[in-house]
């Protein structure tokens, strides 16, 4: 009977110590998925990233563009 108690609380301990590990990596898990630093997140900085950066090239070349023709009409103008 004393046998059956101790197997009994040793099952009972494995069991509550696996539920517990399955919690902490259930947590784990959803937290990397959907928390402040989960995949969804990452990916949506990088396509943010991507975007400012050929939002910044686009401007550079329209800026580029637009200098030269400040510069050419500037030439137009008669000096003082």
């Amino acid at each position: 009977m004393r046998e059956n108690f101790h197997e009994l609380k040793k099952f009972s301990l494995i069991v509550i110590g696996s539920i517990a590990i399955t919690m902490l990596l259930s947590y784990h898990v959803a937290n990397i998925l959907f928390g402040d630093n989960s995949l969804e997140v990452y990916t949506s900085l990088k396509n943010k990233k991507e975007y400012l950066q050929s939002e910044i090239k686009r401007l550079q070349l329209e800026n580029a563009r637009l200098q030269k023709e400040y510069f050419e009409l500037k030439n137009l103008e008669p000096e003082e």
